[in-house]
């Protein structure tokens, strides 16, 4: 494996532990300062990378060695079998490699892919973040995240608290109310629309911008409506995800009210006299005998916009090689 190791953080680690776990003899390289000038805004002398390195190492092993690194191929092109420690950034100058060793008639290097470890607010740890006082090596932020959700129901806004509790401590949310919707009852690809609209409108300098709007889907099968939420995530990098709540059937008196141009809510206050019902339980709490509330679905939508975010190695829409 090879690497600059500027600030050394936890993704690092990982890296070193998993080609410390194969058993083998682990060979680094680890940049020169020379070659790194071209290729970074800062550096940390070699010497200093050197010990920090080392350090780490003689916890764990002593069947290592280091190569001073001059170039993207250091050992790759002379050793005849490894096993080739990468992460998603890398990922492709393994590639390279192996396509270079395949020109010189030799076997191709076994990648390990090591996935990134993510700081608090779900970005990638790098150097150049820590470097810039975003985030310890830790990956906590040094700043609270920014996150704001385009609403004026306070109970979406709870659920987005709520969620985001679970795994940050320092942010802060903003709701965000320029915005506007088109339709007061969303039908098919509306829903996803006015969410990823909803979404951009409140992104401006914050981290993250959230946008939920609960939609009917019509199922032609079984001559159904299904009431569902969608959630859309887009961030400081306009990469948007999105993730939909269970969908749940639609009583038919409802549905007729709804045909004549009324909204979900506005058809629960004329048939049932009840107001304000899509900022407390939702239908959903009606229909279901309060077992199931709106803000269950609005939580499941947030969920699922954010599990793509668990594991950005495994999806193409992220490219992490230039977030800094």
């Amino acid at each position: 494996m090879g690497g600059t190791f500027n600030h050394f953080h936890k993704g690092h680690e990982l890296m070193l532990r998993t080609a410390i776990d194969t058993g083998c003899r682990v060979i680094i390289g680890l940049t020169s300062d020379d070659y790194v000038i071209g290729n970074k805004e800062f550096i940390i002398k070699y010497r200093t990378r050197l010990k920090r390195l080392k350090k780490f190492m003689d916890k764990y092993t002593d069947n290592y060695e280091i190569h001073e690194l001059n170039d993207k191929f250091g050992e790759t092109l002379k050793i005849k079998e490894a096993n080739l420690i990468v992460s998603p950034e890398t990922y492709s100058t393994a590639i390279y490699i192996n396509n270079k060793r395949n020109e010189m008639n030799m076997r191709p290097l076994n990648i390990i892919k090591v996935p990134f470890v993510l700081a608090e607010d779900f970005f990638p740890i790098s150097s150049t973040r820590i470097e810039y006082g975003e985030i310890t090596r830790t990956g906590k932020r040094k700043n609270p995240i920014k996150i704001s959700i385009s609403t004026n129901n306070s109970l979406k806004t709870m659920a987005l608290r709520d969620f985001l509790n679970k795994f940050m401590k320092n942010f802060d949310v903003i709701e965000n109310h320029e915005y506007e919707t088109d339709t007061d009852q969303p039908y098919g690809d509306d829903t996803p629309r006015l969410a990823r609209l909803r979404a951009m409108k409140g992104l401006r300098d914050n981290d993250y911008s959230i946008g939920i709007e609960s939609g009917l889907f019509y199922n032609k099968i079984n001559n159904v409506y299904y009431d569902f939420h969608y959630c859309a995530v887009i961030d400081r990098y306009s990469r948007i995800t999105t993730g939909v709540s269970s969908g749940f059937e639609l009583p038919e008196d409802i549905v007729d009210v709804v045909r004549s141009g009324l909204s979900v809510s506005d058809a629960i206050k004329e048939i049932y006299n009840i107001p304000d019902i899509g900022k407390r339980e939702g239908i959903i709490g009606l229909i279901s005998n309060y077992n199931i509330k709106r803000y269950d679905l609005i939580m499941e939508s947030i969920r699922n916009a954010f599990i793509v975010r668990f594991r950005p190695d495994l999806y193409n829409i992220f490219d992490f090689r230039w977030m800094k």
